[in-house]
């Protein structure tokens, strides 16, 4: 495959998950009772990826891979692109698209969306294969 044409597949799929992400991310679901939402804690790690210790709203799309989740945090994208730089060394990061930053693991397993929310960041996590 070229180097080309996995761009624009990398491209194709990192629009489709922040578009997904972005439908998805302020629904909830109820339990019975219209006023009380269903809450689960965020997981520490998905598929042995680390999360932020403050991840919170986890919606997970699926147990088996390919898999994603989103999460939200209170910090800055500036924070979250270094935390997993400082984690990650090994990643690559793209430049901003649309404020939305991608960094992507060197065998391309893993592929993360950082984008800037009204109060924090939205973190958007594609496990393609285990690392």
């Amino acid at each position: 495959m070229t180097s080309g044409l996995r761009k624009s597949i990398n491209l194709v799929l990192l629009s489709g998950l922040v578009v997904a992400s972005h439908a998805l991310a302020d629904t909830m679901t109820t339990n019975g009772s219209f006023n009380v939402p269903v809450t689960q804690s965020c997981p520490t790690s998905f598929f042995d990826f680390s999360l932020m210790t403050d991840a919170r709203q986890c919606q997970q799309f699926d147990d088996s891979l390919p898999a994603s989740l989103v999460y939200f945090t209170k910090r800055s994208p500036e924070q979250v692109i270094t935390f997993y730089q400082n984690t990650y060394p090994q990643w690559v990061v793209t430049p901003p698209v649309n404020h939305r930053t991608m960094l992507t693991a060197a065998d391309d397993s893993v592929r993360i969306v950082v984008s800037p929310d009204s109060l924090g960041t939205q973190v958007d996590v594609l496990i393609i294969q285990q690392p």
